[in-house]
């Protein structure tokens, strides 16, 4: 992949600037601000786009340091080939504009961008940022010395364990780590501990429920059958002293004594002898009288039909099974085969005891002493000041069991959260550990190659250790890059990004070089600048403001498009 042409309509301090290139290696000329880094920012222009920052970094940002200052515009465009075609790029950098198109020049299609404002993953996948730290080598914002030698470190660190030259790793799975004690499930699991703990105390509180509402139910039918009792008792009297006599309602007293000898309402245990008459078709010679008179109705219609013996036999045998399994189901559903008690059920009795006071509404009225009643009022109050100590309990048990949904759920969603950073972490370290493995002991052998033609054999062996801190030998032993001269370390730099630049060429993107050999003696640059013919790219562009890198490069005999600006 390369570029063909530039047009910087508007761009920098460039109107309608055209730059014509070559695939192989380019030479641009120009002095001191004759804007040679302008056309290498636009060139990563053209390919990723211009973000404009936000706040007080967007008073320095590159949006407005190529901005042109006429304000005619802020466009350009490019003509680009990469396998065999020819793609035109027009690109507006305004932010209220922004756009850019690319047309494939012999279908005259445009592409489908991937990317509003980048080409990247439709002409190659390097991402901008590895670009303009491995590709694009310009002058290090580091001074030399230790804090260039770190600098090297971290983009080594982060190229061979990332992929990326802007990424750090390191951070990245500090910064989860960091992120995980905002996940912490610790006081949620406490809390959940501590309310299981006081659930414990309230196991019991239906069942103690269900039994105060029960005795408080038979206190009130005592009292309603107390009632009932000395009504009836004051109604004899009554009469007794008129003279008149009292026309009893046997069946109303045998009920009446009956409940109050059980004394007990509602258990059904304790009413198990009480014998309710049952009605005619409830009886058991009745049914069995009924279900012989249908076998008999029915044999008889048979015998009168004109059927064959046979068949008469079968119909009277069936049909004598049919009456026999009908009443045996009936009488168990009515439960006489339980025996002759009938027992009520609950329902049945707190009929019975409507049905007995509704007769008893029948009689004459009659006053009563009630002071009996208190001692009733009083059970029952005591009941229910025990009822709402339960009632309490139970809303309290509800909040805690609302509070322990709440905690579990929090716990649920924090987990959900530490195993998705943990997941996270688990593949950075992964993917790293892949990348360094195939990436690292690449880079080794690669610098070590290039500094050795760079430093014309002084040092041969360039290694990085476990911890990707690069060493050279120097005699016997190897030493840190840090004790070596400024220049040497600036070289060493240099080497580290060609040796990058030939593994990641694999789109063979254009090789960008800014005016970097400012601080190298004559020797060292012949060197470096045969290097360059080791780099696998279509195309290497070099911007320098030394008149006499186009010598050097006629005497290693290496061809060139010459541009000066």
């Amino acid at each position: 992949m390369y570029f063909s042409k530039l047009l910087l309509k508007d761009f920098g301090k460039f109107n309608n600037k055209e730059v014509d290139l070559k695939p192989g290696l380019n030479l641009i000329y120009g002095g001191n601000e004759a804007g040679k880094t302008t056309v290498k920012d636009f060139i990563v222009g053209m390919l990723y786009g211009i973000e404009k920052a936000r706040g007080l970094k967007a008073r320095f940002d590159d949006y407005e340091h190529r901005k042109p200052l006429n304000g005619r515009g802020f466009s350009g465009k490019a003509y680009i080939k990469k396998d065999d075609k020819n793609y035109f790029v027009e690109r507006s950098f305004l932010k209220h504009n922004r756009r850019v198109t690319a047309m494939d020049i012999n279908t005259g299609k445009e592409l489908d961008l991937r990317n509003t404002n980048s080409l990247q993953g439709e002409l190659f996948d390097v991402d901008k940022n590895t670009y303009e730290n491995t590709l694009c080598i310009g002058e290090h914002g580091a001074t030399p010395g230790n804090s260039l030698a770190t600098e090297m470190g971290n983009y080594l660190a982060n190229l061979s364990t990332a992929g990326s030259a802007d990424i750090d790793k390191e951070k990245a799975v500090n910064r989860l780590k960091g992120l995980k004690k905002n996940f912490d499930v610790r006081p949620y699991q406490v809390k959940v501990d501590t309310i299981s703990d006081e659930l414990l105390a309230f196991d019991k509180v239906e069942e103690d429920l269900k039994e105060i509402r029960g005795k408080i139910s038979e206190v009130e039918q005592e009292f309603a059958m107390e009632t009932a009792r000395r009504k009836r008792e004051a109604r004899k009297l009554i009469e007794t002293e008129k003279g008149t006599t009292y026309e009893e309602n046997e069946e109303l007293n045998e009920s009446m004594d009956e409940l109050t000898k059980k004394s007990v309402f509602l258990d059904a245990d304790l009413i198990k002898d009480y014998k309710k008459e049952l009605p005619l078709t409830d009886r058991v010679w009745f049914i069995l009288l009924t279900g012989v008179f249908v076998v008999a109705v029915i044999a008889a219609m048979v015998y009168i039909l004109p059927f064959e013996d046979s068949v008469r036999q079968l119909f009277v045998i069936c049909t004598i099974l049919f009456v026999i399994v009908t009443i045996v189901e009936g009488m168990y559903a009515k439960g006489m085969l339980n025996g002759d008690i009938y027992t009520p059920t609950e329902e049945d009795f707190k009929k019975m005891i409507y049905d007995l006071e509704r007769k008893q509404e029948t009689f004459e009225e009659v006053e009563i002493d009630m002071s009996f009643a208190k001692e009733f009022a009083d059970k029952k109050a005591e009941l229910l000041v025990v009822e709402k100590e339960i009632l309490d309990k139970k809303e309290k048990k509800r909040q805690l069991e609302e509070e322990l949904s709440v905690a579990n759920a929090k716990i649920a969603e924090l987990e959900k959260e530490l195993h998705i950073i943990n997941l996270a972490i688990n593949t950075i370290n992964q993917v790293s550990a892949e990348i360094h493995g195939d990436l690292g002991f690449l880079i080794n052998d690669n610098i070590s190659d290039i500094v050795s033609k760079i430093t014309d054999g002084k040092y041969k062996d360039v290694r990085m250790d476990e911890k990707l801190h690069v060493m050279v030998k120097d005699e016997d032993s190897y030493v840190g890059i840090e004790y070596l001269s400024a220049g040497t370390i600036e070289q060493i730099y240099l080497a580290v990004r060609l040796s990058v630049a030939r593994l990641l060429c694999r789109d063979r993107m254009p090789l960008i070089i800014d005016d970097i050999f400012t601080a190298y003696d004559e020797k060292r640059l012949v060197n470096t600048l045969d290097c360059l013919k080791t780099i696998d790219t279509e195309q290497i562009i070099l911007m320098t403001s030394n008149p006499h890198i186009g010598d050097m490069l006629d005497d290693l005999d290496m061809d060139y498009n010459y541009v000066e600006l």
